[in-house]
């Protein structure tokens, strides 16, 4: 199709249109073109992506012939292609206007309102495509990917799985399908056996190489494989990527903490301190891989630095936040640490200033539909057992 699109784009009928076409604009008029030449410009333009070229050629394709469907399209094409995805969602609306049972604007449009992360949009849309053609591919792995991020990690499950069929060996698919199975339960075994099979089909090559790696590292780890977790680890930093920011040192410190090598993650967690460029978000990870590998007594002291720095910032919002933030943890590791006076200490300031992440770390350990402003009474009774 390229080969073919490129013979014409180098014929002479073409370079006479596109000549044409290019003169007239740059003598300031508009030419009066048909829809096809216009198309056919459009096209080259695209082609060679330059998409506020092709956009021109196309608002006069749809000034000049308003009636025409053929513009619309290829406008969503543009739109599409140029990542304007608020723009491409308006034109394949149009589209579909116009054509309800096009496949390949619904495919197009879930992927535009995935961008935009319009979740339950993406979703009809996907499922569009299924009525519309029962079994394909693209959609199912729409589905699947949304399932997963609305957390109905067994229907998305089912979903990766029928997709997989059809494409066994699409290293995005497995590294997506091994991700959610790692949110399921006594799956990591089935999860770390996907990701392998990612890293052999991609063979290094996938827009996702950086995450099936870590992610790799991560099932390793969990299942009690430390060399091949920090073989993973060692093989993700070959696909660095300046957009996703990767602390190898936390990372490295978090497998050895795993197995419980103490000495050697005190060794990876300084140095990812030592070089940090925010210590506050450090410090917070250090606790949470500490809170991770159930060393609370550990991620007390990081959140005790970061109590430290807070009180010595003068941005009163700042401060507000971090100690928001980490109420809800500490007063979980204190409860943990069977300290009643810091726990309820901490429990009261959690429940004041952010509720939200204090019913997420509590949920295990409090009754499911427990309302917050019990959660004292709850600690005090159930757990110390001293009087309300």
């Amino acid at each position: 199709m390229q080969q073919e699109d490129d013979e014409f784009f180098d014929s002479e009928e073409f370079l006479d249109t596109l000549n044409l076409y290019e003169q007239t604009i740059a003598a300031g008029n508009s030419p009066y073109m048909d829809t096809d030449d216009l198309l056919d410009v459009a096209e080259f333009y695209l082609s060679k992506g330059e998409f506020s070229k092709a956009q021109e050629a196309m608002e006069l394709a749809l000034e000049l012939h308003p009636k025409a469907q053929e513009p619309v399209a290829m406008m969503a094409d543009i739109m599409f292609d140029s990542q304007n995805w608020e723009q491409a969602v308006v034109w394949l609306n149009k589209v579909l206007d116009n054509d309800t049972f096009n496949v390949r604007a619904w495919q197009n449009l879930a992927d535009s309102q995935l961008h935009l992360n319009l979740l339950p949009e993406a979703l009809e849309a996907a499922e569009y495509c299924l009525a519309i053609k029962p079994g394909f591919a693209p959609a199912l792995m729409q589905k699947a990917y949304i399932k997963s991020r609305t957390e109905q990690y067994e229907e998305a499950h089912e979903l990766y799985q029928r997709y997989l069929q059809l494409q066994p060996d699409d290293d995005v698919a497995l590294y997506q399908a091994a991700f959610n199975l790692c949110m399921m339960d006594d799956k990591l075994e089935e999860a770390n056996k996907l990701l392998i099979r990612a890293e052999e089909v991609s063979a290094g090559m996938s827009p996702e190489q950086l995450n099936i790696c870590l992610q790799r590292s991560y099932t390793e780890a969990r299942l009690g494989h430390m060399e091949e977790a920090l073989a993973a680890l060692e093989r993700s930093k070959e696909f660095k990527d300046d957009d996703i920011p990767v602390d190898y040192n936390l990372l490295t410190g978090h497998v050895y903490l795993l197995f419980n090598q103490q000495q050697k993650a005190s060794e990876y967690f300084s140095e990812a301190l030592r070089t940090s460029q925010d210590p506050i978000n450090t410090l917070r990870s250090m606790a949470q891989i500490h809170m991770d590998c159930n060393h609370h007594d550990s991620a007390l002291e990081c959140f005790k630095c970061l109590e430290m720095l807070a009180q010595n910032t003068d941005d009163a919002k700042l401060k507000d936040d971090i100690l928001a933030a980490i109420a809800p943890q500490m007063a979980y590791c204190y409860f943990i640490e069977h300290d009643e006076k810091n726990c309820l200490n901490y429990l009261k300031k959690a429940i004041a200033t952010n509720p939200q992440d204090t019913k997420q770390v509590f949920a295990d350990v409090f009754p499911e539909g427990a309302r917050l402003e019990d959660y004292v009474t709850y600690a005090l009774r159930a757990f110390f057992g001293s009087p309300s």
